[in-house]
């Protein structure tokens, strides 16, 4: 992804998909934010593999997985098993979103996998951080978007100069 499109370009298309699906699905309004990460956790996070060699996770307060399934559920009481399957879903259509975002711009199409979904925080070892979006919801739970690119990708953007 990041030399098909822009990095700019790029946090843009995640960003747009991420607050659009989560306030559809779920009835959450994210806001930018520098918050940090505190307090209990779930990732949910893919590998794209065909069209782009690449990852996205979103780490987020368990609370605002727990509200996003009582609202993709509408029910009150939700399982911790009811949490991962739908946090799975969600990040499912997130995750078809951008890649039909990004297939409008570039005309490649892009696969990928089933979203696992994992208690904590979560970043592959082969790959960097190279696009970060944290967001505060509504209800001030912190979400965090990581785009993971592969490694030498990431240092090639450094040694030209642009911004990782």
């Amino acid at each position: 992804m990041n030399t098909m499109v822009p990095r700019e370009d790029l946090a843009e298309i995640f960003d747009q998909v991420v607050r659009e699906i989560t306030q559809k699905e779920a009835g959450i309004e994210l806001q930018s934010s520098d918050a940090e990460l505190d307090g209990e956790f779930c990732t949910v996070y893919t590998t794209f593999h065909r069209g782009y060699h690449t990852s996205l996770s979103l780490c987020a307060e368990r609370s605002m997985f727990v509200r996003l399934t009582r609202r993709m559920m509408e029910r009150e009481d939700v399982s911790d098993e009811d949490v991962e399957v739908f946090a799975k879903e969600y990040f499912y259509m997130l995750c078809g979103h951008v890649a039909t975002r990004l297939y409008e711009i570039t005309k490649v199409p892009a696969r990928f996998g089933i979203p696992v979904f994992c208690r904590g925080r979560y970043a592959p070892e082969d790959r960097m951080e190279h696009i970060v979006l944290t967001y505060s919801s509504d209800e001030q739970e912190c979400a965090r978007l990581v785009h993971h690119a592969l490694e030498e990708l990431a240092h090639q953007e450094q040694k030209e100069g642009l911004p990782s």
